[in-house]
């Protein structure tokens, strides 16, 4: 009797790289977790090595075979997820010449002015706004203007899942989903526009091709070695890690709705029709006909971190788990509101809804009876927050009241700050069993791609994480909120000319 196949799922993110070995069935059989290092050379720069994501990928499929005891033989296809608008550029050979420039990375602020500037329909074109880092235009004419040795050298610039995809098979391709954010993708045509690029004077030859994420082709026998399987199998495209994650949680209706937070959270809807929205972002969903309407924030995630490393516990030797579990007892005596204390979690610039490169993070609130676990529930408040007024922005434009939304990613992990959105939000929240919903979608993109679901609902039928815990809102604590909400809301546009004064200022200083 054949043993039954078995789909890997690789997802690439902000600080760290996630390995998923799955059934067909959606049964978690091995998962394996690495971070990875970012460097912040300058203010405002974030760079990360693709070779780490290299030796980290190689590791975790190595080890989740052997976790779930799997012959390598049965593994049928391996499929990608990738963080937004990470870029580095490739030689011929496909090996990077630079470090990625990551998504938050903000030194592209003349660039993307530029792009504005020369090409002014570009938000009608490709249902974006233009933003430092998360466009990956911005950072390719910024190290084309000041990396000139090594982009003279670059045949092809590559976002992060054309990076993997030409590491793993040789060919070179770019899905819809993380072409949306290239800054020359045309939404209506599903393709590059030759008219964008006119008025960019950019070249499009040095972008990847762009094909449906569930494209495959075949792993090399090179990277078969590296990764401890057998040439040949099939591996999908696949995605940005949103598209992968509303595909594994099975958000794919009309309505649906999901949450998925690690360093940076994104909310987003599925929608029958594009809606272009100068707030929020916007993309077809990986299942043909769906659009996604979408928020973003760039640092939550990171700001807990941040306070964790540099505030609560510096040079601890604690496992992470250990110090977020003791973090959040201490939140957890501090009331709703954390009195009074505010924080803004834009800690490298923010994306929606002010997409302001130089808005800097705070606690806003302190005072002598400020206790250490009042700014840690400030934190997870302040991230809260951010994410409600996305919230309130998608339904506006939309129509559809958001009364249940499925949550995924680090933060979800965490009750108390489950707890806290659902107060602060005024909605369920949907906890679902499966810990990496990104790596799980990028696996059912693969089944696809390799012809073991029929097509994407099938997919989700058979292998989706659908359902699990729900945590609902209490109506108390929700108008408790209400007042410490309406300070955050009053805090970023009284302060954003102080923001830029201090910026300015900065750069300065380094010139």
């Amino acid at each position: 009797m054949t043993a039954p196949a078995c789909l890997l799922g690789i997802d690439v993110g902000g600080t760290a790289v996630k390995v998923g070995l799955f059934g067909t069935d959606g049964t978690l059989l091995g998962r394996y977790e690495a971070p990875i290092q970012v460097a912040t050379p300058r203010p405002g720069w974030a760079e990360i090595d693709p070779r780490r994501w290299y030796e980290a990928i190689a590791a975790g499929v190595r080890q989740v075979l052997r976790q779930g005891d799997i012959d390598a033989d049965r593994v049928a296809g391996i499929g990608l997820s990738n963080m937004i608008g990470t870029m580095a550029p490739l030689d011929a050979a496909g090996e990077p010449l630079c470090p990625a420039v990551a998504y938050y990375d903000t030194r592209s602020v003349s660039e993307a002015a530029w792009m504005l500037q020369q090409a002014p329909r570009l938000p009608q074109i490709t249902g974006n706004r233009v933003i430092p880092g998360n466009t990956s235009l911005a950072s390719i004419l910024w190290l084309q203007r000041n990396e000139a040795g090594a982009c003279s050298r670059a045949a092809t610039y590559a976002q992060t899942n054309t990076l993997l995809f030409a590491w793993l098979t040789g060919e070179r391709r770019v899905d819809w989903t993380n072409a949306s954010f290239m800054g020359v993708f045309d939404y209506r045509t599903l393709d590059w526009s030759p008219d964008l690029a006119s008025a960019l004077g950019f070249d499009l030859r040095q972008l990847a091709p762009v094909h449906p994420p569930h494209s495959t082709a075949f792993l090399l026998p090179r990277a078969a070695a590296d990764l401890g399987l057998p040439s040949g199998i099939p591996v999908a495209l696949g995605g940005v890690d949103g598209a992968m994650t509303s595909l594994g949680v099975g958000a794919i209706e009309v309505g649906d709705a999901f949450d998925a937070s690690g360093t940076s959270e994104m909310i987003a809807v599925c929608l029958g029709q594009p809606l272009v929205c100068p707030e929020l972002l916007g993309r077809w969903h990986v299942v043909p006909g769906r659009w996604n309407l979408i928020g973003a924030i760039s640092t939550p995630g990171a700001s807990l971190q941040w306070f964790r490393d540099r505030l609560f516990a510096p040079g601890s030797r604690e496992a992470p788990q250990q110090l977020y579990a003791a973090m959040s007892a201490e939140a957890a005596v501090s009331p709703p509101g954390a009195n009074g204390v505010v924080f803004l979690p834009h800690m490298m610039g923010e994306r929606a809804p002010i997409w302001d490169p130089h808005a800097r993070g705070m606690f806003f609130g302190l005072s002598l009876g400020t206790r250490r676990g009042d700014l840690v529930r400030a934190v997870m408040e302040g991230a809260a927050y951010a994410m409600r007024q996305l919230i309130e922005l998608i339904e506006g434009y939309s129509g559809i009241t958001l009364g249940r939304i499925v949550t995924v990613g680090g933060a979800a992990r965490n009750p108390l700050w489950r707890q806290i959105k659902a107060d602060v939000w005024g909605v369920e929240l949907v906890y679902p069993s499966v810990r990496d919903a990104a790596a799980l979608g990028a696996a059912l993109t693969a089944g696809v791609g390799a012809g073991i679901y029929q097509d994407y609902r099938e997919a989700v039928q058979r292998g989706g994480a659908l359902g699990g815990n729900v945590t609902y809102p209490d109506p108390a604590r929700h108008e408790a909120y209400e007042r410490s909400y309406a300070v955050y809301r009053q805090l970023y546009p009284a302060l954003a000319d102080v923001m830029r004064f201090a910026a300015e200022g900065e750069k300065e200083e380094r010139s």
